[in-house]
């Protein structure tokens, strides 16, 4: 008896080391390439702006980036079901590498051009694609299941560190250093994670047999493996009723914090560059103060309820962001004006990784392995091309309507999606959350 305890408990702690180097590696790699891209774009963004004076340049290279995004999702995610995920990324990660690294080489022969930029920019964005639809899939082949939240959280506290810091570097030394410097930092980038992601384990939650794991020359018509997923969505109520709160918060979150915020900001309080960067921090910092409790505690078992309460949270923040235009008397004082939106952002940042942590966990536990891929490509296509559409609205409509009541309209309608999740007896999370 106390032999086969020691066998047990030994094979406990090797399983516990390799979870844990796997999360270390996943994280450390998934943190420098998100760096490396961040600070790239940052200054990409920045050197368009100063190479042509013109803020369409600047918005057709967003754009450019933007589209494959919203188009290649459901082929990337039949790849990732049909080939070896740790191949996929550690070769979409290369690939980029070279790409970056070709676009400094041809730069260096024939000087910096607009043009070569946006192809390059084209090509990053759609092998990103594929990249982040087979690496995002893979997550729960990376660990215990009891350790999904763990990840995911962890995930989006380097997302949320990426989005602090990378400003702060690029803004800092852009008048300093030639723009062939950043081409160099992010091909390094790609090609260190490359190099990390080789030593993860893929399999190492994998329910099944590798080795059954299809390749391209088993690979179905395209419209068969899409139509493969769609009916399995057809079977999950659940699986739909989240994705359909996803998407609102896509396209109001999206739009408001986007658009109507710097509006407000920058436009109708005329507030300066610093506090609207004050602001943005605090916004990451609070997902990333959230993303590091939820990753370092027991997971707990959230219920319906209380992902409907914090939904609602969010429409109200959306609601009394935009309460400062109203000119009430006790929000005129800069000072006032400042420790108002930082404590607002907090909370948002805090709140929107409290909901998106625990739905992503449950998608994921719901999705077999062999449809994770295309369940993955579908969302990101369907959240990339829904997120623009509200961008597009509101950019559209700022000028003439109050931003105010664009932040009530958006902020009630995510409250009575809280009210509905609430009564949505198809969105019973804490089955699906906790595999019960």
């Amino acid at each position: 008896m106390d032999y086969l305890e020691n066998v047990q408990g030994g094979k406990n702690k090797k399983n516990t080391y390799a979870e844990k180097l796997n999360i270390t590696l996943y994280l450390t790699s998934k943190t420098i390439s998100l760096l490396g891209t961040s600070i790239y774009n940052f200054a990409l963004s920045l050197f368009i702006l100063k190479m042509t004076g013109s803020g369409a340049s600047f918005a057709l290279n967003v754009l450019i980036g933007m589209l494959p995004r919203i188009v290649l999702g459901p082929f990337a995610g039949v790849l990732a079901d049909r080939m070896d995920r740790k191949k996929l990324t550690i070769a979409f990660d290369i690939l980029s590498g070279l790409i970056v690294a070709g676009l400094l080489g041809y730069s260096e022969m024939a000087g910096f051009k607009i043009l070569q930029i946006y192809i390059v920019s084209f090509l990053l964005s759609a092998i990103n694609v594929f990249y982040d639809t087979s690496l995002l899939s893979s997550l729960p082949d990376l660990v215990d299941d009891r350790s999904l939240v763990k990840i995911n959280s962890f995930t989006s506290t380097a997302g949320a560190i990426a989005g602090v810091i990378s400003p702060i570097i690029a803004g800092v030394i852009f008048g300093m250093v030639s723009i062939y410097l950043f081409l160099i930092l992010n091909a390094a980038s790609f090609f260190i994670s490359a190099a990390l992601e080789f030593f993860i384990n893929f399999h190492f939650n994998q329910k099944k047999d590798s080795s059954a794991i299809p390749d391209m020359k088993n690979l179905k018509n395209l419209k068969q493996e899409i139509s493969e997923i769609i009916s399995f969505l057809k079977q999950q109520k659940i699986i739909c009723s989240l994705l359909k709160y996803v998407l609102i918060i896509n396209l109001f979150l999206n739009a408001c914090l986007n658009v109507v915020y710097p509006y407000i900001i920058n436009t109708v309080l005329k507030m300066n560059s610093t506090h609207f960067g004050i602001f943005e921090g605090c916004y990451f910092t609070g997902m990333i103060v959230c993303s590091i409790i939820l990753g370092s505690r027991k997971e707990s078992r959230k219920t319906t309820k209380e992902l409907a309460a914090q939904l609602a949270l969010i429409g109200i923040i959306v609601i009394m962001v935009g309460l400062p235009v109203l000119g009430l008397p006790v929000l005129n004082l800069t000072v006032v004006l400042v420790a108002y939106n930082s404590i607002l952002l907090l909370g948002l940042g805090v709140v929107l990784v409290a909901i998106n942590t625990p739905i992503l966990v449950a998608l994921q536990r719901l999705t077999p392995e062999e449809l994770r891929g295309r369940l993955t490509g579908i969302l990101g296509t369907l959240a990339n091309g829904i997120a623009p559409l509200g961008i597009i609205i509101t950019g559209l409509t700022i000028d003439r309507i109050h931003p105010f009541i664009i932040l009530s309209v958006s902020g009630l309608v995510i409250i009575l999606s809280a009210v509905f999740m609430y009564r949505d007896k198809k969105a019973n999370l804490m089955q699906a959350i906790h595999g019960l």
